[in-house]
């Protein structure tokens, strides 16, 4: 599958060139969600995602607050939970656990949620 999307962070299976267009066999797929493209990365391209085989992890950061909503195959089957606050994000497929707060290390949030 091609897609016009670009991730913000992408995981593959295979070792491949730096100055490629479209990545073969996404593993992971991380998007920091902002209030320009949350709807686009939660509906069109969640929906993209869930159709590309290779994909077996979808994790989408929020922006304003320490939290991501996971999104992991299970079979044929997407299964979806939300982390938030002082917990590992576990990625497994790639072999790494990370504290979700250290993603948000060094910003403030505060004034992100301003509004």
């Amino acid at each position: 599958m091609c897609y016009s999307f670009r991730p913000d962070a992408i995981v593959t299976g295979s070792p491949m060139p730096q100055d490629v267009d479209i990545v073969p066999n996404p593993v992971v797929v991380f998007e920091v969600l902002s209030s320009s493209t949350a709807r686009t990365d939660r509906i069109t391209q969640k929906k993209e995602y869930r159709a590309t085989p290779s994909i077996r992890r979808y994790v989408m950061l929020e922006q304003a607050a320490v939290a991501a909503t996971v999104f992991v195959r299970t079979g044929e089957d997407r299964v979806d939970h939300v982390v938030t606050g002082a917990i590992d994000l576990d990625v497994p497929e790639i072999g790494i656990s990370v504290p979700l707060t250290e993603l948000y290390a060094g910003l403030d949030l505060r004034s992100s949620t301003a509004g």
